[in-house]
């Protein structure tokens, strides 16, 4: 009898997953190419966990990924908390025997593990025997999209062992009783025992992703969230807290900062704060409340000492950066030209601007609201770093009505005015100049150099440089600040 064998991918078998993707090319419906998926994606997916074989007497047969690439956030969906399901593949001689729906069925069962409350991905339209694996195992057709230059449908499944408690954010969906990751508790545990004897119980996961696990918690007998960073580069936010705190900015309350985890309170079970809704974005009283923690934070955020070693999303713009983009863009040989000829003064003018702290992360997931709405304040600090505030205005614009964002700009104009006597005009109005070219620079570094496949976010930078408005702005740019004609 066939023994299956379901498990995490190791980078040793990383030649063998290729190779099966290398086969499946050519044959019907199947839409890779001998560059797609590579041996850097299968990297990529084993050194984040989410590359799964399935073992028939230890040969790998069939293989998938699933994981948080986050992909397909642009488009709607049912499951709030999903996970992504890509590049799944059964070798050829074991094809129409059920591996596929063997394979499926590990696929969901991981997923629930993880506690993702649905899962979605894409199939195209020209693939018949995929779509009919999916339709006959429950999964819905939701949708129709064009991705890469391909049609395909949109799928999607609910979980239906999930249970929904709160909204927002903190997402929970409530798990089977056994904690499907008793590794992390324990050293959550001994992190904060250095600091403290209060004890932390009753944990329950809201999210695991990229070595970042997020647990509702009872600390000290009161409801928390405690965030717990497996890796020592996202342990950054940890130290933000810190900043934050030493420098007067508001905060949700943190109960315990140790070397790897934090606990907060749990602003589900506050009786004066509550998440943000996606409605805020639209509420003038939520903006201008927010306008005014922003207002501190940049004003406060001046004083950082250490602010030059924080993140700055302009320091990827560099000569090796701009020349990858000339090698993937070549129709803008002409801009990455001009760029690369003034390098030195475009350099020179992006520091130029007066630094502060930025947040970089505005959504209405990511802040919470005073239930009287007096106040408002951002949270999750994981991309937080140094820059400019007109960066941090357009973030937060962009995203809210012409009433809200009106009533943003006016309150920390009002603000600004009322402390320093003046306006903040020619400041903004350099930043601006400079943040028009700059963000788009770096949005198409971002997107062609940490992706294999160019997200659907990068479109508006891409048209950008297609159209020739960033090199008419560079132009303008340079000369208006550098004296270049």
């Amino acid at each position: 009898m066939d023994e299956y064998t379901f498990q995490l991918a190791n980078q040793d078998e990383i030649p063998d997953i290729v190779n099966i993707y290398h086969s499946l090319v050519g044959t019907p419906g199947c839409t890779w190419d001998l560059d797609y998926p590579s041996k850097e994606t299968a990297k990529l997916d084993v050194s984040n966990d989410w590359l799964y074989t399935l073992k028939m007497n230890d040969r790998i047969i069939a293989v998938a990924s699933v994981g948080d690439y986050d992909e397909l956030g642009d488009l709607q969906w049912k499951p709030e908390n999903p996970c992504e399901l890509m590049r799944i593949g059964v070798r050829q001689e074991f094809q129409k025997q059920g591996i596929g729906t063997i394979l499926l069925k590990h696929i969901i069962n991981i997923s629930k593990e993880k506690g993702y409350d649905g899962m979605r991905f894409l199939v195209s339209k020209t693939n018949p025997a995929a779509l009919a694996l999916y339709d006959k195992n429950g999964f819905e057709r939701c949708g129709e999209v064009i991705r890469y230059d391909i049609d395909f449908y949109c799928y999607q499944i609910m979980f239906d062992c999930c249970k929904e408690i709160v909204d927002g954010y903190y997402v929970v969906k409530q798990l089977n009783p056994v904690n499907p990751y008793p590794d992390i508790t324990k050293l959550i545990k001994q992190d904060l025992q250095d600091i403290s004897t209060k004890p932390i119980q009753n944990f329950q996961l809201i999210r695991a992703k990229s070595g970042v696990y997020v647990y509702n918690c009872l600390y000290d007998g009161n409801p928390a969230v405690v965030k717990y960073f497996e890796k020592a580069n996202d342990r950054r936010e940890i130290l933000n807290y810190h900043i934050l705190a030493q420098h007067g900015i508001p905060t949700i309350k943190v109960y315990a900062l140790g070397k790897a985890a934090v606990v907060l309170e749990d602003i589900t079970a506050s009786v004066n704060w509550r998440l943000g809704i996606s409605e805020d974005l639209s509420d003038v009283d939520v903006a201008t409340s927010l306008a005014g923690w922003y207002f501190t934070f940049h004003e406060n955020g001046i004083h950082v000492s250490d602010l030059d070693a924080l993140y700055f999303e302009y320091a990827h713009i560099t000569e090796e950066n701009l020349n990858i983009l000339t090698e993937k863009l070549p129709e803008a040989n002409e801009l990455f030209r001009f760029i690369l000829n003034h390098f030195n003064k475009l350099h020179e003018l992006i520091y130029k601007p007066s630094f502060t702290l930025t947040y970089n992360d505005f959504y209405w997931v990511n802040f919470v609201v005073r239930k009287d709405k007096k106040a408002a304040m951002m949270f999750d600090y994981n991309l937080l770093g140094k820059g400019y505030r007109y960066s941090d205005f357009r973030n937060v614009c962009c995203s809210m009505s012409e009433e809200a964002r009106t009533a943003f700009t006016t309150e920390y104009n009002r603000l600004y005015y009322e402390k320093h006597g003046c306006s903040r005009m020619c400041a903004e109005k350099l930043e601006q100049s400079i943040d028009e070219v700059a963000s788009v620079l770096f949005e198409l570094i971002t997107a062609f150099t940490e992706f294999e496949r160019i997200p659907n976010w990068a479109t508006d930078a891409i048209n950008e440089v297609q159209n020739g408005n960033l090199l008419s702005k560079t132009e303008y740019l340079l000369s208006q600040y550098c004296d270049i004609d």
